[in-house]
């Protein structure tokens, strides 16, 4: 089992980072805090180089939509669409007691109000449909179109006739709908062109509520984890699946029986808060209530590296920085600048340039250097995100 080094820390928000999310460019992150302020970061500098306050309670998760428009979702029931290369934004930190009205906001493009009462984010297909729990009932899950206007094709998503809870853990595919529940069931919805929607599949493959799912597409697979100390794979299309196994690791059989989900891996650790899977599909990672990351295997859901991923009071969430598209020449462009530098006087930037022409070129080099890194950024507890360069 190897352990990988911490390449570095970023320090900036006071509170508890919930959420993170990396930009395609490879070059910059968002992340989001306990208390709804959102920063934008530079990869190249490590310093923030956009603060805003995004909500007046904990964000749940931060996605990018598209290389401009980043959707947030709150505890406050809202759900915002900010287009980030439209305005400036400050870069001051700020502290407690601050008035965030102080600080400018990105543009606004979509407010929808939400049922927040999950603590389930917000999961996104494509760059313009996402599924959130149902408004009236949190045992449902309700998708919607965002653009060009807001609608909701399909409504109150559930499981009939089964104790399931409220949603816990969503995901969403063009005709597929995963939701994860709080008695620890797992359930795949069909979804009609029609806006109908039927059940497919239904597995309870833990003991305790669902914390989190993770697609691949590739695979036609996905997997979950709860507060147990279990990691399942589940077929994203079961009635597709010539061959059912179920492999038990460290888990009674009794608790396996009758179960349909491909694999299963018991890592001997309660509390398993979130899961992300890197775009090459290859590895995942999860944060774990004891204040570990854990990298995985896939294919075999093997144990590749563990480390400690927060300095004091323990982690919150793990994030992949981007793989397949970080060599990509048509993104070199100067990402690290400041967000909506083209705004900003012409005459003044010409004069910079032409003063720092030899600094430039180092900051395109460097740029180019971040671009290939293999980035995993940990939210922690204390406020601070480590970055680890992994495989």
């Amino acid at each position: 089992m190897s352990f990988p080094a911490a390449v570095a820390t970023l320090r900036a928000q006071s509170y508890t980072i919930t959420t993170i999310a990396f930009h395609s460019s490879n070059l910059r992150l968002v992340s989001g805090d306990d208390e709804g302020w959102c920063i934008q970061w530079s990869l190249v500098t490590r310093r923030p180089i956009g603060v805003w306050r995004a909500h007046c309670a904990a964000l749940l998760s931060v996605k990018w939509m598209s290389d401009e428009l980043l959707l947030t979702h709150g505890r406050d029931n809202k759900l915002y669409l900010h287009r980030l290369n439209d305005s400036p934004l400050d870069t001051d930190i700020p502290r407690p007691g601050d008035n965030p009205e102080q600080w400018r906001k990105p543009w606004l493009v979509v407010c929808l109000d939400v049922n927040a009462l999950n603590f389930c984010s917000a999961a996104t297909w494509g760059s313009n449909r996402i599924a959130v729990p149902g408004t009236m009932d949190s045992n449902t899950v309700d998708v919607y179109d965002l653009l060009p206007e807001l609608k909701r094709p399909y409504k109150a998503i559930s499981c009939e006739g089964v104790k399931t809870g409220i949603v816990m853990a969503i995901e969403l595919m063009e005709d597929r709908l995963i939701a994860g529940y709080e008695s620890g069931h797992v359930a795949i919805f069909r979804l009609w062109e029609n806006g109908a929607s039927s059940r497919i599949y239904l597995c309870k493959a833990h003991s305790q509520p669902v914390l989190s799912v993770a697609l691949h597409l590739t695979d036609s697979t996905f997997i979950s984890s709860s507060a147990d100390s279990k990691i399942a794979k589940h077929a994203l299309y079961p009635q597709h699946s010539s061959t059912v196994r179920i492999i038990t690791r460290g888990v009674d059989d009794d608790t396996v029986s009758g179960s349909t989900y491909l694999n299963i891996v018991d890592i001997k650790h309660t509390g398993i808060a979130s899961i992300d899977l890197r775009d090459d599909e290859n590895i995942f990672a999860v944060a774990c209530w004891d204040g570990m990351v854990r990298v995985l295997l896939y294919k075999s859901l093997k144990l590749l590296a563990s480390f400690k991923g927060g300095r004091q009071q323990g982690i919150t969430c793990t994030k992949f920085g981007r793989t397949l598209s970080s060599d990509n020449s048509e993104l070199v462009v100067d990402e690290g600048r400041f967000p909506g530098a083209d705004h900003l006087d012409r005459a003044a930037l010409t004069g910079v340039q032409s003063r720092a022409s030899f600094s430039s070129t180092v900051m395109a080099k460097r740029e180019q250097k971040v671009r290939k890194k293999h980035w995993l950024a940990v939210g922690g507890k204390d406020g601070k995100i480590g970055l680890w360069e992994i495989y």
